[in-house]
């Protein structure tokens, strides 16, 4: 079969336009649905960790309520006496003040018998003497509190899966003049945390359920548990009434030691359906531009060939003997349509570069968001520099485009945590020199991530140099003054000013005007005066946007009282 010339131009570029195509759709959709899953796992695991932080409060909160059952005055002496009438009355009103429906208050002899048990109900507390006493004799966390010193007291949290609903005591030694007398331990249904844990399920060490949000929880596979160390989570997938759902399987620990495993779940039918839809859009998005690009390579194609073709119909008239045949329609007339068209396809795929661009950012913001969101201090700090950020360019006038810049470099510079381990990280307390060398290195590792990405290029310098010195005595390389990049110096008193606006486990946050005070006395030290007086005017606008954002509560670290 003989093909015109115009078919055997477009012929070339219909099969590269179909090659390309399938692979184009197939990058994209893997891309796209790799955005949307890391947005999935990073909301999972601030559930998890948001989990974890309320196990510790509750934690906290019950050893609190230990203390006051095992250092009210009189109690020991009552313990010693064996009077329970005086321990009924000194105890019922703190079995009372807790704040749990399913208390329970119990008291043990030295011999780890129950003296006397206290529950506390929604609607009432029962106060029940014990007969024939039994009690936790026999439990290795009760012996060993029993069996602990004046000098290093050793309060516990154990899990009773006795008789009756699953139960997580905290028990703690009562000592009369240096001599262990007994213990007292303050006990809550286990199905009742799990009612304040959203999407969770609590398993003993043996891999059992011991309560649930779901009628059929996920099974905990001994391969999993054999991958689970305090430091580290698991994820799993699993199906709840023909729903799917992802879950995180961490380790269950209170006063230092693992009561069992958790898991949080979320359910994953709307990512799935997000990522079906996404295909679906992309595919069709593909096929509408691959039909228009056929369209005008065709309408092209004809143009181009046109004037070839009028050429040789009038060399065969003049042939055939026709002197007077001319082209009817002007070359001029089809070259300027022609150039007006491989404009408007320029600018389309200007715009499809533009949204892809946008769509590359986005999965970058939400790793580097779920990296702040690993250490419960930091959450949200990102945004907040962007915010200060945007603040301190407005009072410099700085141009549009080196504003993206800056925000973009803002919302992740401290992407390069990732590689920084956990321990370290979200150490509660300040770092040693070894621990500190590892966390300098996370500009140069943010660097390292990003640097492939053109349309990064510009944001590049605040993530490697936010940690410089205007006097040079800065990471990663020392560079001071004006050598530091102008926006790099902005980034730097908006990182340092939400750092010392926020609570950490080891300090609390300074307020607005201490922490302005603090910039201000670093001007010339280790910031650029400019940017710092920058920064002062647009102070109540800043104070605005600290006093403003919500953050998350962070648990002080202090020494346990004996």
């Amino acid at each position: 079969m003989r093909l015109s010339i115009r078919d055997k131009i477009i012929l070339p570029f219909v099969v590269l336009l179909v090659f390309v195509g399938v692979i184009g759709t197939a990058i994209a959709t893997t891309q796209v649905t790799g955005a949307a899953a890391t947005n999935f796992d990073a909301k999972l695991l601030h559930s998890s960790l948001v989990d974890n932080q309320l196990l510790a409060q509750l934690d906290a909160t019950r050893a609190g309520d230990l203390r006051l059952a095992t250092d009210t005055l009189g109690v020991p002496e009552a313990l010693a006496a064996n009077d329970r009438t005086t321990l009924i009355r000194l105890l019922t009103p703190v079995a009372a003040n807790i704040t749990a429906d399913t208390a329970v208050v119990c008291v043990l002899d030295a011999t780890g018998k129950v003296v006397l048990r206290i529950e506390r109900t929604s609607s009432h507390t029962v106060v029940a003497t014990v007969t024939d006493p039994t009690g936790f004799e026999q439990v290795t966390d009760v012996r060993k509190v029993l069996s602990s010193t004046v000098d290093i007291p050793d309060r516990r949290a154990f899990l009773d899966r006795g008789s009756g609903p699953a139960t997580l005591y905290w028990a703690g030694p009562i000592w009369l003049g240096g001599r262990m007398v007994g213990a007292a331990m303050i006990g809550e249904s286990v199905a009742e945390i799990a009612g304040s844990i959203q999407h969770s399920t609590f398993y003993d060490l043996g891999r059992n359920p011991v309560a649930s949000l779901f009628s059929n929880p996920p099974t905990l596979a001994d391969t999993t548990r054999q991958s689970l160390t305090s430091a580290n989570a698991v994820q799993g997938n699993v199906t709840h009434d023909g729903h799917a759902y992802r879950a995180l399987f961490s380790t269950w620990m209170m006063r230092g030691n693992q009561i069992g495993y958790l898991a949080v779940e979320e359910n994953e039918d709307p990512l799935l359906g997000e990522i079906a839809q996404l295909r679906l859009i992309l595919t069709l998005v593909f096929t509408v531009a691959a039909l228009l690009t056929l369209i005008v390579g065709s309408a092209t194609a004809s143009l181009l060939t046109r004037p070839v073709q009028r050429l040789v119909q009038s060399m065969r008239a003049v042939s055939g003997g026709d002197l007077h045949h001319r082209a009817t329609v002007s070359s001029h007339d089809e070259i300027g349509y022609l150039a007006r068209t491989f404009n408007e396809m320029a600018a389309s795929l200007e715009e499809k570069t533009a949204s892809l661009e946008q769509t590359t950012f986005a999965s970058m913001e939400a790793l580097a968001r779920a990296i702040d969101a690993r250490d419960s201090s930091t959450f949200g700090h990102s945004a907040r520099v962007a915010a200060i950020s945007a603040e301190i360019a407005d009072e410099l006038h700085l141009p549009d485009k080196d504003r993206e810049a800056l925000r973009r470099a803002a919302l992740l510079h401290d992407i390069g945590k990732i590689g920084i381990e956990d321990k370290v990280l979200r150490k509660p307390g300040p770092l040693n020199a070894a621990e500190a060398d590892d966390m300098r290195e996370h500009p140069r590792i943010g660097y390292d991530m990003l640097k492939g990405l053109p349309f990064l290029r510009s944001s590049l310098p605040g993530i490697l140099y936010h940690h410089e010195r205007w006097d040079g005595t800065g990471y990663p390389t020392g560079l001071s003054g004006s050598a530091i990049p102008y926006l790099v110096r902005i980034l730097a008193v908006a990182d340092v000013f939400d750092a010392l606006t926020s609570e950490r486990p080891y300090r609390s946050g300074l307020s607005v005007d201490a922490a302005s005070a603090a910039i201000r006395n670093e001007v010339g030290l280790q910031f650029d005066p400019d940017v710092v007086t920058a920064f002062l005017a647009r102070r109540p606008a800043i104070a605005a946007i600290v006093e403003k954002t919500e953050r998350p509560n962070v648990v002080k670290v202090q020494p346990e009282a004996a």
